[in-house]
């Protein structure tokens, strides 16, 4: 929040910045860590956890309560509960997508590559199967071609059902061709 008002972020950026900062909640004494019942500021009919900007991170507030981050403090800020939904929607790690690569063999069209784009908190990282649970980066950009380009792309997007067979015939050695996409 000083960042904001010192002009080093842009406003736009506090809120999921907020999300994605360590906080404390308040707690009346050391809680076990699976029961932690916070200090929760009620206003009208909406419920606010009290979280603190700090070091140790806490995971969260239910679904139908909003935030209120360092209560009493000149710089307080309410986030009633429809704004932090929102922004745990928008800051929600996609799911990994799937991609496979088929060709004529034995006159069965079967999958002959796998490829995933999975998200992690630094972005997006391509790769291909190698065997069973063993993947090395898609350093050709193929999945990168495939999503920008599908029309050209010679790998087709599949559904995390549909690569868990293909994972299974890979396990199996088995190959034949998709049942589902």
């Amino acid at each position: 929040m000083r960042s904001v008002r010192s002009g080093e972020l842009p406003s736009e950026r506090l809120a999921p910045s907020l999300l994605e900062a360590e906080s404390v909640v308040l707690v009346g004494r050391a809680p076990d860590p699976t029961a932690i019942q916070p200090l929760v500021v009620h206003r009208d009919d909406q419920n606010f956890p009290a979280v603190f900007t700090a070091t140790d991170k806490v995971s969260g507030a239910a679904h139908e309560v909003g935030l209120v981050v360092n209560p009493g403090s000149a710089g307080a800020m309410e986030i009633p509960p429809f704004a932090v939904a929102a922004l745990r929607q928008a800051s929600a790690i996609p799911p990994t997508r799937y991609f496979i690569r088929e060709q004529m063999v034995e006159g069965q069209v079967v999958p002959v590559s796998v490829f995933r784009r999975r998200y992690t908190p630094e972005g997006p990282v391509d790769e291909r199967l190698l065997d069973v649970d063993s993947w090395t980066h898609d350093r050709h950009g193929t999945v990168d071609k495939a999503i920008r380009f599908p029309l050209d792309a010679d790998i087709e997007e599949i559904s995390a059902e549909a690569a868990q067979d293909v994972f299974d015939m890979v396990a199996r050695r088995t190959y034949v061709p998709l049942q589902r996409r």
